[in-house]
């Protein structure tokens, strides 16, 4: 969905609003899943839930996604795999 909001930007008249808005909703989703990591993980906490939401977003945020599924030609279950590997392994 990103992907596609991404593209109609510069054609789209509320691109930018359309855009800002659904990246703003993602990262609320991804707070909600930092927010829950920390209250499941037992301390000593690595990151702060703003710091794990932070990353969370690097990995699984658009930019993410784009660069290895569309600039490197990874397959969508490939890209998952691995991120979430990367994610488990940082965060834990």
């Amino acid at each position: 969905m990103h992907e596609a909001i991404h593209k109609a930007l510069p054609v789209h008249e509320n691109g930018q609003a359309l855009w800002e808005r659904a990246t703003a909703a993602y990262r609320g989703a991804l707070h909600d899943v930092a927010r829950h990591l920390r209250e499941v993980s037992p301390p000593p906490h690595r990151y702060s839930v703003e710091e794990t939401s932070d990353l969370l977003w690097l990995w699984f945020g658009p930019t993410g996604w784009h660069t290895l599924v569309v600039e490197n030609g990874w397959s969508w279950d490939r890209a998952e795999q691995v991120l979430h590997r990367t994610a488990v392994a940082a965060l834990t």
